[in-house]
């Protein structure tokens, strides 16, 4: 079977595993947090991932605006999850781990917008 580096894109590959970390991540969030920021944080990664799709499956034209709408998703994220570590609910080291991720998928993100302006 495939695993989906095969297949797919680096982009889709990185917002793809930091979505299965965020959703790992969220599920142990405080019962009475879970709801707002794990919610949050689940929405946002996925909507991320969508917006990857969309960029790549739209025409030249329709995708800027579509790694516009992901880069500015990559920004809350990056807030939503300082958050959660002022809470204590993930460790330094974690939140180390996925701002280096979101870092990553943004400078891909640049390096697309910046190949579509040529």
């Amino acid at each position: 079977m495939e695993s989906p580096k095969d297949k797919h894109p680096p982009l889709h590959t990185e917002l793809f595993e930091l979505t299965g970390w965020t959703l790992d991540r969220t599920a142990a969030f405080p019962k009475s947090h879970r709801h707002t920021f794990g919610q949050r944080l689940d929405n946002l990664v996925l909507d991320a991932l969508e917006d990857e799709t969309r960029a790549r499956y739209a025409p030249r034209a329709e995708t800027v605006p579509h790694l516009d709408a992901l880069n500015l998703k990559l920004e809350r994220m990056r807030v939503m999850w300082r958050l959660v570590k002022e809470r204590g609910w993930i460790s330094l080291r974690q939140v180390l781990h996925v701002n280096e991720r979101i870092d990553k998928a943004g400078r891909m993100v640049g390096g697309w917008r910046k190949s579509l302006e040529k």
